[in-house]
């Protein structure tokens, strides 16, 4: 059967309205790195709606601003029906697509259809219905691991030959400056505090952070992100220990200057496609602590500590005391440039 073949690339700009989380990174990402390899390929147009915010300025990517509509019907019917009338090849980044053209979708883990727990029953139903409707009608999917693209084929019966992987950077780093009096504002000191970005997610698992800070009595522990002692208080069966500290939502300059001045970054998440907070944390000199579920030890390999998501009753001086490989080789391993390169040459399967 001949290929359609594409003149223009449209990329689901609905990330742009969000805020950025793993999947939001990845895209925004991702695409200042095809910017760089936009200009000799077909035209790449960033469609977003009307709340999109934060738009880079890109050299050879058009950005366009379509319908009145926005979020989850701006992207099932404003996206679709512009990237068909200019018959376009559609592009999504961040997990869902548009039923009517779902050409090329990044599928970052299919933790709606394993943990339906961890989210409401209405996403979880929305999630599954969509996925049900476009899964044998993507031409082409990508994810950012093996042990994604390993759950995308159990979970839907597709060959992992056709799914392609490109992983997640940490070079974004480079562009934040710290904030120097992040620590006083806060009331911590340098290398006397253990760090992590939490949320009410349940794969996050902020209740092995909490209970390893009763276990760990002498440390203080620092959770930045949207948890805080009165909510937390109230679903816990047991009283929130003192040592744990509630920073609330902190920029990226305040978190850069945490990581880096941390005894140990904490990342006990139950489940993740990727993890890229722990990877930022290696990126700047500072030692993590992740669970062992999920994609972390194809991920991180020997330059991490491990610790099970089930039991936080660990002596994290103890653990964090033994070697740890240099993360050196992992830095050089990820790359949103090397990522970047593999999804062009993908896209120049399907265009002209």
């Amino acid at each position: 059967m001949k290929k359609n073949k594409y003149k223009m690339i449209v990329i689901n700009g609905k990330f742009l309205s969000q805020n950025v989380t793993g999947v939001q990174r990845y895209a925004r990402e991702i695409l200042l790195e095809m910017d760089k390899l936009a200009e000799n390929g077909p035209e790449i147009v960033l469609l977003t709606d009307r709340n999109g915010r934060d738009i880079p300025e890109y050299r050879h990517i058009r950005v366009v601003r379509v319908g009145g509509l926005c979020g989850n019907l701006w992207e099932q019917l404003s996206l679709p029906l512009y990237a068909a009338s200019h018959k376009a090849l559609c592009v999504s980044l961040c997990n869902m697509a548009p039923v009517l053209k779902p050409d090329i979708v990044v599928i970052h883990d299919v933790s709606f259809k394993v943990n339906r727990n961890f989210f409401s029953k209405k996403f979880a139903m929305w999630y599954n219905l969509v996925f049900s409707l476009i899964i044998r009608r993507i031409k082409a999917i990508v994810t950012v691991s093996e042990f994604s693209r390993s759950e995308i084929s159990r979970c839907y019966g597709i060959d992992p030959a056709k799914i392609t992987v490109t992983c997640n950077g940490w070079q974004h780093l480079r562009r934040i400056v710290s904030e120097r009096d992040t620590l006083s504002r806060y009331g911590l000191t340098q290398g006397e505090y253990y760090f992590s970005m939490s949320s009410m997610a349940p794969n996050k698992n902020f209740r092995w952070i909490a209970k390893a800070a009763r276990a760990n009595p002498n440390a203080i522990f620092a959770v930045s992100g949207a948890v805080n002692s009165k909510v937390f208080g109230d679903i816990f069966d047991f009283e929130i220990p003192q040592n744990l500290k509630f920073l609330g939502y902190v920029s990226d300059e305040e978190a850069k200057e945490l990581i880096a001045n941390c005894r140990a970054f904490l990342f006990p998440s139950y489940y993740e496609g990727f993890g890229i907070p722990p990877l930022e944390a290696l990126s700047i000199g500072a030692k993590a602590v992740v669970s062992d579920r999920s994609c972390m030890k194809e991920i991180f390999g020997d330059c991490v500590y491990y610790i099970s998501p089930d039991d936080p009753e660990v002596d994290l001086e103890r653990i964090i005391s033994q070697p740890c490989a240099s993360p050196e080789p992992l830095l050089e391993k990820y790359s949103w440039e090397k990522s970047a390169a593999i999804l062009c040459e993908l896209l120049k399967k399907y265009s002209a």
